[in-house]
């Protein structure tokens, strides 16, 4: 392996194959840019760092054919679909198409099964790949540890993105929009949450969120709201806002600051 080369050649996570490697990216590239002003750097959130920084997450970790893969099977569907700064927001309009088959004061549920404007396969394909990447790589320099852990499960997701294997048994995928006039245009890459009988992953991109449970301890409700195994394929609408600064604040205990981030705390 020759560092600082454009092209690294070991084996890819993805195909396993020995291939020529590239600067993939946790989060797609095309995404940074919807983040962030000219007047003002993107926000990076994760459990080490809250920082302003243009520096965008990417490391040698797949094949050009396998990167290719992620961006055709989900990355070039979902990204124009995300939330803009000038408040377009594509993926809430394609909701509307249909009524929501559940409403409560502070969420609604669609079922998008038959919306032909959303593609279950092409949103769970970015998503599982999002989780994916976290699993397999620290996406750091001074850490060995992946991002997250998904255990005895990361080969079979390993297999769904490839097309080689199905949705992986003892899992749950969660995808909720924000309400479009209350959609953060920010990143937040993926983290461990704090359930205790199963593991609880998430992420969010500008107006989605991804949650992924996974575990034979995993609750028959939590199972219902699998976007990808419940044919109707919900999609959870209620504002994030909230959840994502508290998520900010609990990052914030431990995390390290710049000194910009740490005045908008006060």
């Amino acid at each position: 392996m020759v560092l600082g080369s454009k092209e690294t050649v070991i084996s890819c996570k993805l195909c396993s194959h020995n291939k020529p490697l590239i600067r993939s990216h946790l989060i797609a590239k095309r995404i940074y840019a919807l983040v962030g002003t000219e007047q003002e750097e993107p926000i990076i959130i994760n459990s080490r760092v809250i920082m302003h920084s243009s520096r965008q997450t990417k490391d040698f970790l797949l094949c050009k054919e396998c990167d290719n893969l992620l961006s055709k099977n989900g990355e070039n569907w979902v990204i124009p679909k995300l939330a803009r700064q000038n408040g377009q927001f594509l993926l809430a309009d394609h909701l509307q198409n249909f009524p929501p088959d559940a409403e409560q004061e502070n969420f609604k549920i669609y079922g998008v099964g038959k919306n032909s404007y959303i593609d279950v396969s092409k949103l769970s394909h970015f998503g599982m790949g999002v989780f994916w990447k976290a699993s397999v790589h620290s996406w750091a320099g001074d850490r060995k540890m992946p991002m997250i852990e998904l255990g005895p499960y990361g080969d079979r997701v390993r297999h769904f993105l490839l097309g080689t294997g199905r949705f992986p048994a003892h899992m749950s995928l969660h995808v909720m929009v924000a309400p479009k006039d209350h959609a953060l245009v920010t990143i937040c890459q993926p983290y461990r949450g704090r359930a205790k009988a199963y593991r609880n992953f998430a992420f969010y991109v500008p107006g989605i969120q991804f949650v992924l449970y996974v575990g034979r301890q995993i609750t028959d409700a939590i199972k219902q709201l699998c976007f990808y195994r419940n044919p109707s394929h919900p999609i959870v609408v209620y504002d994030t806002s909230e959840r994502f600064f508290n998520i900010m604040r609990e990052m914030a205990r431990t995390a390290h600051k710049s000194k910009r981030i740490i005045r908008s705390f006060r």
